[in-house]
């Protein structure tokens, strides 16, 4: 346990660390004098650092070995986290935050791969309820932090005892990893595919630059030309795979893995949940505190009890899937988060501006319940025939599916909310509440579509 414990310690901090810093954006611009865009640069470097070169994380791991690229990411991590705490301008800070989410892509792919490699049959089951407990659950504890450490300013601006955290996490983490952290490797030729780290680089940037940015720029055109070339690079990208792969070469992602329909359905999966949680995070962080005017904090405080239901609920789901099996619990859990965010939705809107803490709280526990049956059980079901010489690799398409679907997520947010503002001169409460109550019900259709998937799932 103590070995997992420090596995999952890599997961934490890069989910928790950007929940935090998200809440402290405003403090940072009012700080260092820092604009909109800049204030926004903040957070997507930091995703785009961590999202574009995961799969190259992955397979560096498989290669080289998992604890070694997880001590180098966790020691740069925590040292970009300490240049991030002592930045003296905005410009240090954005470049610090886009160093320290190029090493959380070193360590965080390493996790899964661990686990996947480490592990079989009821003991992978219990590792990955604590996989998808740690991934919801850092998210909620990374808010509340971020809400108690800015009221702490003591080292003389709010913001910067929110990554002064990461660097005593870090420290904490990198210590236990030295000492019981498990060395796992899938020998094999010691080569890289360069051409294939590039293409899938630029397809990559191409993706997550402009969701990332795009709505903030206006969407110029050469936001609109990068997403064109996407799908073009991507192709270009698997292309190259399948060739070296008929030729005997090592590819960066092994086209093998896509040949598994539960990896390939779980991907699509993902990419649904992971949308649909990236929308409603940002609307509900939007629309409390901006648009009801709760503080950071009281906005934490209400997702609080969702988040230790999907904590609590997604450790259970490990005892569950041996018995009940993974397509059972998707599906249920799928059904669970439709119903649940169907009333919520409902209720969200007829309160309006109105809207109760409690009522709202309440309800987000039976979401939360929905949520941890479907994404614990989803990372088990994806990993179960992938081989632990393709578990980096496949950890790493499979985490940066998660981050550029949260991006996605974010982006058509952004878009529905403006679609909701658009004309108001000064938006209410009650619009901002029709905006997350819609995103609410088109999270509830992709709920049942994702129940739906499931049972396209391979029976075992």
């Amino acid at each position: 346990m103590g070995r997992l414990l420090t596995t999952l310690s890599a997961l934490l901090l890069s989910v928790a660390g950007f929940a935090a810093a998200g809440i402290a954006v405003p403090d940072i611009g009012a700080s260092l004098g820092a604009t909109a865009a800049e204030q926004s640069l903040v957070v997507s470097v930091y995703a785009l650092g961590f999202a574009v070169p995961m799969v190259l994380g992955g397979r560096l791991g498989d290669l080289y070995g998992r604890r070694r690229l997880f001590l180098f990411g966790m020691a740069g991590f925590t040292l970009f986290s300490l240049v991030a705490t002592l930045a003296p301008s905005i410009t240090v800070l954005i470049a610090a935050r886009a160093l320290t989410g190029i090493s959380a892509a070193a360590m965080v792919p390493q996790v899964l791969a661990t686990i996947t490699a480490s592990t079989q049959g009821p003991e992978r089951a219990r590792a990955v309820a604590l996989f998808g407990a740690t991934a919801g659950g850092a998210t909620a504890i990374g808010q509340v932090l971020g809400g108690l450490l800015l009221s702490v300013p003591l080292l003389g601006a709010p913001w910067r005892m929110v990554f002064a955290m990461s660097v005593l996490m870090g420290v904490i983490a990198f210590g236990a990893a030295l000492r019981r952290l498990p060395d796992t490797s899938a020998p094999s030729h010691r080569s890289l595919d360069l051409i294939g780290t590039a293409l899938l680089g630029l397809a990559l940037l191409a993706l997550m630059i402009p969701i990332s940015q795009g709505g903030a720029l206006g969407w110029p055109v050469w936001c609109w030309a990068l997403l064109g070339a996407t799908p073009v690079l991507f192709a270009a990208f698997w292309r190259w795979q399948l060739r070296l792969h008929r030729s005997d070469r090592v590819p960066l992602v092994p086209p093998p893995v896509f040949r598994l329909s539960s990896y390939r359905i779980g991907l699509m999966m993902a990419l649904m949940l992971q949308s649909a949680f990236g929308a409603f995070t940002f609307l509900y962080a939007i629309s409390t505190q901006t648009g009801l005017g709760w503080s950071p904090m009281h906005a934490a405080l209400v997702l609080l009890p969702f988040s230790l239901c999907f904590l609590t609920v997604s450790i259970w789901s490990g005892k569950l899937a041996p018995r009940f099996g993974f397509r059972r619990l998707l599906s249920i859990g799928g059904l669970i988060q439709a119903a649940l965010l169907s009333i919520t939705a409902v209720s969200v809107f007829l309160q309006g501006a109105g809207l109760n803490s409690w009522t709202f709280a309440a309800l987000l526990v039976g979401v939360g319940v929905g949520q941890a049956f479907m994404f614990g059980p989803l990372v088990g079901a994806m990993i179960a025939e992938i081989s632990p010489a393709s578990a980096g690799a496949a950890s790493g398409v499979f985490q940066t599916t998660q981050q550029a679907a949260m991006g996605l997520g974010v982006a058509v947010a952004g878009g529905l909310l403006g679609a909701a503002l658009a004309g108001s001169t000064a938006p209410t409460g009650q619009a901002y509440m029709s905006a997350l109550a819609i995103c609410m019900l088109v999270q509830a259709a992709f709920a049942i579509t994702f129940a739906l998937c499931a049972l396209a799932l391979p029976r075992r």
